[in-house]
């Protein structure tokens, strides 16, 4: 008996010496094949046969992986086509189901730090330390560069607490935040409210002046004695370059805030369960977090009746960060998307996540409720 020959579809042809012709299936490889040919013809045939009964018992068959599962590759692929260092981590509140994706690496917040600035004013608000109804009149040296609409207007104006903050959430308004900050008692205060509540990586490193502050000098030295007003008033250095403002991030050496995705996933978590503060506070706070005017990230492809409170972190083109919740009609989800020492076009750190927001409502959207 000999093999005749092997077809290019798997096929092994042999001859017996009476001429009859066995077509045998690749279901067993060829060297197992040959061996059965030297039983004998009627034994090959018969132990072959067996083969093909018993194989297909005994066959592995890859486990699925599960849907959760299958939504975190979807959100690595689209992550990994951007080149960003990413912290990322997504859980169901209803469900529990969650994702981390270097969920414990701790990073720049950027401007999401001013969430946990909100929780602890809101604590004190609870505790009668601090009357959100309480006003204030803002002087040029509260003035504060980036984001907001607060440095364009007249020295003299009348805010209140809750005005500062309102502000501060809905535009990121930097000049808001240390107002903030400034009743709240400061960076350190915020940290070590973050700890009570177990948070260790959240670390409010500085108030917005601080980090303008370390920005201006990194072009010119000089600035480093600047105190708010003559900061303000006098602008960045001329001599701050392209370049200086590339090291400044790169090097990490004066984050905004600092914190992994997972604590800020859970302080979020505990907002939504009214623990981060009184129900009345937590309920304002998501309030406040519903009004969020930049929309590039978390909502960018969601319809407009999908409810996305949630709070931006900037710094551009390196860091485009945004936290809070994709709420669905069977689940709401903590969303938290970190991003560092991104190169490349901004609207496509952004376009990221908005896909990977994307996906999470889909996923949550069209599965059933948790029971």
């Amino acid at each position: 008996m000999l093999v005749d020959k092997i077809l290019s579809d798997g096929f092994a042809i042999y001859e017996h010496e009476d001429a009859e012709v066995v077509e045998c299936s690749a279901l067993v490889n060829l060297p197992v094949l040959v061996k059965i040919m030297r039983l004998g013809f009627v034994k090959a045939v018969f132990a072959f046969c067996v083969l093909l009964f018993v194989l297909p018992a005994f066959a592995q068959t890859p486990a699925a992986a599960k849907p959760i599962d299958q939504l975190k590759q979807k959100l690595e692929q689209i992550s990994s086509g951007v080149s960003a260092d990413w912290g990322i981590y997504i859980k169901s509140l209803d469900s529990g189901e969650e994702i981390a994706i270097n969920a414990d690496k701790t990073m720049d917040t950027m401007s999401t730090i001013k969430i946990p600035l909100m929780v602890d004013v809101y604590r004190q608000v609870d505790a009668g330390k601090i009357n959100t109804a309480d006003r204030f009149v803002m002087k040029t040296a509260d003035k504060r560069f980036g984001t907001g609409v607060l440095q364009n207007l007249d020295p003299g104006l009348s805010l209140t607490v809750r005005d500062a903050l309102e502000l501060m959430i809905i535009q990121s308004d930097n000049s808001g935040t240390d107002m903030a900050f400034a009743r709240a008692g400061g960076p350190a205060h915020v940290t070590q409210t973050m700890r009570e509540l177990g948070l260790n990586s959240i670390t409010a490193t500085g108030t917005s002046f601080d980090w303008f502050l370390a920005l201006a000098a990194a072009g010119d030295p000089a600035y480093a004695k600047f105190g708010p007003e003559e900061l303000f008033t006098k602008g960045f250095p001329d001599k701050l370059t392209d370049a200086d403002v590339e090291r400044f991030h790169f090097e990490g050496k004066h984050p905004y805030g600092l914190s992994n995705a997972r604590d800020m996933g859970k302080l979020l978590e505990l907002i939504a369960t009214n623990k981060a503060a009184s129900e009345k506070s937590c309920k304002e706070m998501l309030r406040m977090m519903g009004q969020q005017q930049m929309r590039t990230r978390i909502p960018r492809f969601l319809s407009d009746d999908v409810d996305t409170p949630h709070k931006t972190g900037d710094f551009p083109p390196y860091i485009a960060n945004d936290i809070g919740f994709i709420d669905t009609p069977n689940a709401r989800v903590v969303v938290v998307f970190f991003s560092a020492h991104h190169r490349g076009y901004y609207s496509e750190l952004e376009d990221a996540i908005g896909r990977m927001s994307e996906q999470v409502w889909a996923y949550f959207n069209y599965r059933p409720a948790a029971k």
